[in-house]
């Protein structure tokens, strides 16, 4: 055992993600109390959705429409609604009519922060591991993706250029943004990316990898991070 973690868990941490895009994909509602809805269909699986938010089998499972909203009290909930399709979803919050339901997951909210274009330092936190296996520790640490350098963001903003791989984002709120990678090896590694735009010149967020052993507890390791713009 310690042989293939030592030789082939890093290779294939770093090249070896895949999405697993093949099966149905999910739709996502983003919603405004007494504004209706809008919809996506996103680049994910209800497996990756169900990884992505921890909901521990049920969503894959039961399926059903991820809602995002902002309640009275300014909290950001996401909850999967299984009890309506797009039209009763978009008409229980103030909607009208049939929604269009759009490609991607990326919400252009009206009060979402543009970052600037230029250089930009990323700070990273030491990793914290929990129920890793010695032999992993060390290369898992070593394992962020994140890198400091010239950016030109899109508009509107999209983390696409604060990581060197491709992958789908989700909007989670006006300023928040995750995003998750699985392998299909056994054993599972997945990659839980979430980034907030605090400011135009300060983006924090955090990585967790976990890795699933059979028999034995989840591998964790959380790296958090911070994106500075430098004049």
């Amino acid at each position: 055992m310690k042989r293939v973690f030592s030789t082939h868990i890093l290779p294939l941490i770093l090249l070896c993600w895949v999405v697993l895009q093949a099966n149905a994909q999910v739709t996502i509602a983003y919603c405004k109390l007494g504004g209706g809805c809008q919809f996506y269909q996103t680049a994910y699986s209800y497996a990756e959705i169900d990884g992505m938010f921890n909901y521990l089998g049920t969503f894959e499972k039961d399926k059903g429409i991820l809602v995002f909203f902002r309640n009275k009290q300014q909290q950001d909930i996401h909850y999967p609604d299984r009890k309506r399709g797009p039209r009763e979803l978009n008409e229980y919050f103030g909607g009208k009519c049939e929604p269009a339901i759009a490609k991607g997951g990326m919400a252009p909210f009206p009060e979402a922060i543009q970052p600037k274009n230029g250089n930009w330092s990323v700070i990273t936190a030491e990793p914290v591991t929990k129920n890793c296996p010695a032999q992993l520790t060390a290369q898992l640490k070593s394992v962020s993706g994140l890198k400091s350098g010239q950016k030109v963001f899109k508009k509107p903003f999209s983390p696409d250029d604060l990581l060197p791989e491709k992958t789908p984002w989700l909007s989670i709120a006006p300023n928040g943004y995750k995003a998750f990678l699985m392998t299909r090896t056994a054993p599972t590694f997945t990659n839980t990316y979430d980034f907030e735009v605090v400011s135009p010149v300060r983006i924090t967020g955090s990585l967790l990898t976990q890795i699933r052993i059979p028999n034995q507890a989840t591998c964790e390791v959380r790296t958090n991070f911070s994106y500075q713009h430098t004049p």
